[in-house]
This record gives structure tokens, C-alpha cells and sequence, in this order.
């Protein structure tokens, strides 16, 4: 009897062990959709879940990106050589519906909640909004270190109605008000490339060598860097996105280079565990912006 109930009680544990198991490893890995821009192949791509290309439209230098809730999508474009610069929403059969041109570097655009759309023009040193008939309604100078390529990158105007804004050569992220006056800075260990205002209040901000989380009064809650990651070769983070999972998004450019090993996105939770990564499709090059589209509030970014 005694014999028989240990059989009994060792076979129960095995089959627990092998359903657990089996469930562990089929359990779904996590896979996004998302778009993004990409800088050497000079376009912008939407990518499903699978890995393929499911749209595409030519953008040269764009290094924002905005998917509108009407499935339009607004980009910036940077062009080489006298070439337009500005900011240009397109619809998803690829008609031009919205443009702004200007002949400074833009880096960073975004649609305000009515209607008008910021723009950050990085060589003329200051963000514009600019209402729907093209018309500027808004000009805040943004006073940068170095020349004029190596200043502002991305810029957001915030719910309160402050403005972040990331230089690269102060490796800093500073915060203006509606007059234009700064009232916080936040250095960070390497050039400023971006940053996402948390409805907590913390400040996320990707830089050249890795991402920190700042609160209220700067003081740092979370900070990843190369040691976190050594199966990923971290080259420049630029665009970041939490997502509602309290996990984060990141946007790894490879610097002007293919790099076909690399991993050009993933995403990571507040314990440093990746827990997806993109591959390099044959069509990337340097990607430099992105939106994970199975979130549903894009202001999260």
C-alpha cells in the first residue's frame, strides 16, 4: 500500500513538472508591430508583427515619427544639400495631405491636441508651432552648445504645456515654459538624443551610451547602460517608448553603419530582462525612430 501510494504521489509530480513545462515553452514570445524611419535606407517603414514590411514611403533623414489615430503617419525629413527640410503627414495611400517646409534640419515633430504641430527645428535653434494652414503661431529660441547640427534632436511639448527639449552637445535635457523660459535641466551622462515625460512625472531620456529615469527633482530611479546588456551592443539610443507594461522600448541606431548582427530595437522591463528583440531586416539600414502601434495612447512617446 505504502508502495503503491508513493508511485501515486511521485507520478502526480512528474506529470506537474511536464505540464508546467510544457506550458513554459509555449508560452507566445512577445512580438510587435510598429513603425519606423530609417536614415540610410531613406525611408519609412511599417513592419507587422512577423517581421515584414506591410508599407513604406521615402523620407530622407527622418528621425521622428507620429502614427495618427486616422492611420495618417507625420515624419519629419532632413534633406542634404539645399534640399527641403520640414515636416510632412501622409496617409496611408501615400498622399501628401499636410506639409511644412522650412530650410533648417528638422529632427523632432509632433501633433498638439488642436491641431496645430510642433516642429523642431534644430539648425535654427528653436521649436515652432504651426497651425493647419502652415501659418507659425509659436516660436520658443532654444539656446544650444556647439554648431548648429550638433544641437537639439527631439523635442515634446508636454501636457502642462512645457517644453523638453534634447541637446547633444550639453548632454542635457532642458524644460521651457510657454514664454520660453528654461526651468529645469537634467545632464545625463552622454548626448541627449530624446525623452518621454511620465504621467508620473519622471523623465525618461535615451542618450548616446543608454537610457536613465529621472523623478521630479532629478534624481535618478532607473539607468540602463551597456553592462546591463551584454548579449546587445548598444551603439546610440535615440527614439524610447514606455509602454503601459511599465516596460520600455528601445531604439538602438547603428551610427550611419548596417550592421546585420545587431539589434536594432527591443524591449525591456523595469528589471533590466529583455523580452523582445527585433532582427534586422534586409531592408534596414540605420533605423532612427520608432512606434510600437499596439499601443494605444501614443502619448506615451
Amino acid at each position: 500500500m505504502i508502495k503503491k501510494l508513493a508511485f501515486a504521489i511521485a507520478a502526480c509530480v512528474l506529470l506537474s513538472v511536464g505540464v508546467w513545462t510544457y506550458a513554459a515553452e509555449t508560452k507566445p514570445a512577445v512580438k510587435h508591430a510598429y513603425i519606423f524611419s530609417d536614415i540610410g535606407a531613406k525611408c519609412v517603414f511599417k513592419m507587422s508583427a512577423d517581421g515584414n514590411i506591410l508599407w513604406e514611403y521615402p523620407a530622407e533623414q527622418c528621425t521622428d515619427i507620429w502614427m495618427q489615430k486616422n492611420g495618417n503617419i507625420l515624419m519629419s525629413f532632413t534633406g542634404r544639400g539645399g534640399r527641403p527640410c520640414g515636416v510632412r503627414e501622409v496617409s496611408p495611400d501615400k498622399k501628401v495631405v499636410w506639409e511644412y517646409l522650412t530650410k533648417s534640419e528638422v529632427w523632432a515633430c509632433q501633433r498638439l491636441a488642436n491641431g496645430d504641430t510642433m516642429i523642431g527645428e534644430g539648425s535654427a535653434r528653436q521649436i515652432i508651432e504651426v497651425n493647419p494652414a502652415g501659418k507659425i503661431v509659436k516660436t520658443i529660441k532654444i539656446p544650444s552648445g556647439g554648431n548648429k547640427h550638433m544641437g537639439m534632436r527631439h523635442a515634446r511639448k508636454t501636457a502642462a504645456g512645457t517644453y523638453l527639449v534634447a541637446l547633444l552637445a550639453d548632454k542635457a535635457v532642458r524644460e521651457y515654459d510657454a514664454t520660453g523660459k528654461m526651468i529645469r535641466e537634467i545632464k545625463v551622462p552622454g548626448m541627449a538624443y530624446s525623452m518621454v515625460r511620465l504621467k508620473n512625472g519622471n523623465t525618461v531620456i535615451g542618450y548616446r551610451n543608454g537610457v536613465i529615469e529621472v523623478d521630479p527633482k532629478n534624481k535618478v530611479v532607473w539607468h540602463l547602460t551597456q553592462k546591463d546588456l551584454p548579449n546587445i551592443k548598444l551603439h546610440w539610443i535615440c527614439t524610447i517608448q514606455r509602454l503601459p507594461n511599465g516596460n520600455t522600448i528601445v531604439n538602438n541606431w547603428f551610427i550611419h553603419k548596417r550592421r546585420p548582427d545587431g539589434v536594432p530595437f527591443f524591449e525591456i522591463t523595469p528589471d533590466k530582462k529583455v523580452v523582445w528583440k527585433a532582427k534586422v531586416h534586409k531592408r534596414m539600414y540605420d533605423p532612427t525612430a520608432i512606434q510600437i502601434l499596439d499601443v494605444k495612447d501614443i502619448s506615451l512617446r
